[in-house]
């Protein structure tokens, strides 16, 4: 499994995680604990948006070997 496939998996459990806590948080009436689930959700979102950079840098990334031999030669 490639190291940009793990990522993505890892993605949908976080995003899975924030949505959860998110509907925790919603239903709670203690302040103390929906205070909690709304930490809970803000430091999911914020792995969320860690992973999803990541995973753009690679998916981006040209590879060595492509940087060594252009697809068109050069003249």
């Amino acid at each position: 499994m490639r190291e940009v496939d793990m990522l993505k998996d890892i993605l949908n459990y976080r995003i899975s995680s924030q949505i959860l806590y998110n509907d925790y948080m919603i239903k709670v009436r203690n302040p103390e604990i929906r205070k909690m689930f709304a930490e809970l959700r803000d430091d999911e979102m914020r792995s969320i948006v860690r992973l999803q950079q990541r995973i753009e840098r690679l998916e981006s990334k040209p590879k060595i070997i492509a940087k060594i031999f252009t697809s068109k030669p050069r003249y």
